[in-house]
């Protein structure tokens, strides 16, 4: 019984963290779509920014892999005129001439081994693979090179797209923040008129007029939001992280 309780004490605990969690989560959501709220305070600079992307981007991760293949491949290259080159030792016996030191009982120079370790090394090397080799590196190294110009042109279009992306983002959040004033001021505007109306001191055509002007001041609203929202997530997307998880500290 005692367990039954602790297991379902601890259950208890860890869904309370894990809601507490998300709902931290989603009050960051919420926050970035705040009108009142500067997204550029919200955020670290543009080049923490960078440096957060291109350490997430995917099309960095396989430009370096790339480049460590053609790392490996060239150390390979280097050393194929080893397959040429065999070492071999064992143990033979029987009636084998060899030449070594000189013995009396023996003609000159000339010794018979009948039984004995034998060793020695066999170098084979054709011309093709003698004049071929240096240009098989070559063409390795400039494969590196070549990756390596690839990784490079990557975070040039990566650092290229990000601005775009945060320059669209801190503009439309600016418009999403000035058509939300406008609404508000509008709204407050045709608050009076109505009240006027009802009171006779305004003809209907004002009260008509300045409810259109808040219709237009809504579908202004609105469509600040779709295009911020809409940069806020092609950002968010492009960074590879959630921006949630990028909220300034406060006094940080």
């Amino acid at each position: 019984m005692k367990k039954q309780l602790l297991l379902f004490l601890t259950i208890l605990v860890g869904l309370m963290v894990s809601n507490r969690a998300q709902a931290q989560v989603l009050q960051k959501e919420e926050l970035f779509l705040d009108p009142k709220v500067d997204i550029e305070v919200l955020l670290p600079r543009f080049d923490s920014l960078y440096q957060i992307a291109l350490k997430n981007s995917a099309y960095r991760k396989q430009a370096e892999a790339d480049m460590r293949s053609a790392m490996w491949t060239e150390r390979y290259t280097r050393w194929l005129w080893a397959t040429n080159v065999s070492v071999f030792y064992n143990y033979s016996f029987g009636s084998l001439p060899f030449f070594g030191y000189a013995d009396p009982t023996q003609p000159q120079g000339l010794v018979l081994v009948r039984q004995g370790y034998r060793a020695g090394v066999n170098i084979q090397l054709s011309l093709f693979d003698v004049m071929g080799h240096r240009g098989r590196v070559n063409e390795v190294k400039e494969k590196i090179l070549s990756a390596k110009h690839k990784r490079d042109g990557d975070a040039q279009e990566l650092r290229r797209s990000l601005g775009q992306f945060y320059a669209d983002m801190v503009g439309y959040n600016r418009l999403y923040k000035a058509r939300n004033e406008d609404l508000l001021t509008q709204t407050v505007a045709c608050s009076v008129a109505e009240k006027e109306w009802r009171e006779g001191t305004i003809h209907i055509s004002e009260y008509a007029r300045q409810k259109n002007v808040l219709a237009d001041a809504d579908a202004a609203y609105q469509e600040s939001f779709r295009f911020y929202y809409s940069a806020l997530l092609q950002f968010e997307a492009l960074l590879g992280q959630p921006l949630s998880t990028l909220v300034k500290k406060k006094g940080g």
